[in-house]
C-alpha cells in the first residue's frame, strides 16, 4: 500500500488504461535504435534478400541469405533485441550479450504476444539471425579550412571557409549466433526449447550509442506497422523540437510509403491518405498530448512541441525485460 499521496500517484502512474478491453494495464519502456526510427525495416514481406531505406541523411541497406525482417513482428523483435543489448553494459570487452530463453513461449512473454503468433516470431528471429544492416550517415557542416590543415598543404588552395561532409558507414549484423532446440512427438506436435540470441557486438555496441526510449506498451498495441513507425518517429521527432515544424506530405511519403514512381499521382493520394489517418489515429488514441495540424490545403503537417511521453529516467514504466 502507498505510504503516502505522492506514492500512490507514482503507483497509480505505472498502469494506463487500454483502447480495448477498457482494463488498467502495466506501462512498459523498451529501446529502439533510432536510425530504425528515421528509417525503418520494410513494412511487408519484400520477397527478397535486400532492402533499402533512405531518409534524408541516413541510409540503411538490410542484406539476408533468406529474407530481411519485416513487419509489426520484425519490429517488436528489434526492439526487444535492442533493450536487452542496451541494459547489459556490464559485459567484457569481446564478451557477447547473451539471451537465453528456456522456451520460445518465454520470448512470447516477454513480447507480450499470444502464443498463436510463435511461428511468426520464430520466423522474423531466423531472419534476423541471417541479416546484416550497412549503416551509413552523412553529416554537413560549413566551417574553418585551418580545422584540416593537418591533412595535407592542399587544404589551403580551398579558401578560409569549406563545407565538410563527414561519411561515416558500417556493416553491421544483429546477431553472431542463434540455437535453439526442436522437439517433435509422435504425434508431430513440435515445440521449441533452449533458445540461446548471441547478439554481434557491433549491434550491440551500436544500440547502446544510438537508442531512445519508447513506450512499448502503447508501441505494441498499434496493429499497423506503419503506424509503429509514426509513433515512434512523432516521440522521437518530438524530443529535439524547438519551435514549430512544417514537413510536406512528399517528405512523410517518401519517409514512411515511398513510391516507386513519383509520378503515380493516385498511388501518392492513397499513401498519403493512410498515414494522415494514422497520425490521426495516434493522436486520438495513443498520444493525447501531441500537438499536431494538418495543412488546410493538404499539402503536409506542423508539428508543435508536446508534452513527452516519456520523461529522462522516467519512474512510470518498467522495462519490458523485467518480468523475466
Amino acid at each position: 500500500m502507498a505510504e503516502n499521496k505522492d506514492d500512490e500517484k507514482q503507483l497509480l502512474e505505472l498502469f494506463e488504461k487500454d483502447e480495448n478491453s477498457g482494463k488498467e494495464v502495466q506501462k512498459y519502456i523498451s529501446y529502439m535504435p533510432s536510425p530504425f526510427i528515421a528509417a525503418a525495416l520494410p513494412a511487408r514481406n519484400v520477397k527478397g534478400s535486400v532492402f533499402i531505406r533512405k531518409y534524408n541523411n541516413i541510409t540503411l541497406k538490410l542484406s539476408s541469405g533468406n529474407k530481411v525482417p519485416f513487419g509489426k513482428y520484425g519490429r517488436l523483435l528489434l526492439t526487444i533485441l535492442t533493450t536487452h543489448a542496451v541494459i547489459t553494459k556490464n559485459t567484457k570487452p569481446g564478451e557477447p550479450v547473451r539471451i537465453q530463453y528456456k522456451s520460445l513461449n518465454e520470448l512470447m512473454r516477454e513480447l507480450q504476444l499470444p502464443n498463436s503468433r510463435c511461428n511468426d516470431i520464430k520466423a522474423q528471429l531466423e531472419y534476423f539471425s541471417q541479416s546484416t544492416f550497412i549503416y551509413e550517415e552523412k553529416v554537413m557542416k560549413v566551417t574553418q579550412s585551418s580545422l584540416f590543415r593537418d591533412f595535407g598543404d592542399e587544404i589551403a588552395d580551398l579558401g578560409d571557409e569549406v563545407t565538410a561532409t563527414k561519411h561515416s558507414t558500417g556493416v553491421i549484423p544483429f546477431l553472431r549466433g542463434l540455437q535453439y532446440i526442436e522437439l517433435e512427438d509422435r504425434k508431430g506436435e513440435k515445440q521449441n526449447v533452449a533458445f540461446d540470441i548471441i547478439l554481434d557486438d557491433q549491434f550491440a555496441n551500436f544500440s547502446r550509442e544510438h537508442s531512445v526510449p519508447i513506450n512499448y506498451t502503447t508501441y505494441k498495441s498499434i496493429s499497423s506497422a506503419i503506424g509503429k513507425d509514426l509513433y515512434a518517429w512523432l516521440v522521437y521527432r518530438n524530443n529535439s523540437l524547438k519551435e514549430p515544424l512544417y514537413i510536406p506530405r512528399e517528405q512523410l511519403i517518401n519517409q514512411f510509403m515511398p513510391v516507386d514512381d513519383p509520378e503515380n499521382k493516385d498511388q501518392m493520394r492513397t499513401n498519403w491518405s493512410y498515414i494522415k489517418d494514422q497520425i490521426k489515429k495516434i493522436k486520438a488514441e495513443y498520444y493525447q498530448d501531441l500537438k499536431v495540424s494538418f495543412d488546410e490545403a493538404n499539402l503536409g503537417i506542423t508539428l508543435y512541441k508536446s508534452k513527452p511521453q516519456i520523461e529522462s529516467d522516467d519512474t512510470r514504466y518498467i522495462l519490458v525485460t523485467s518480468d523475466l
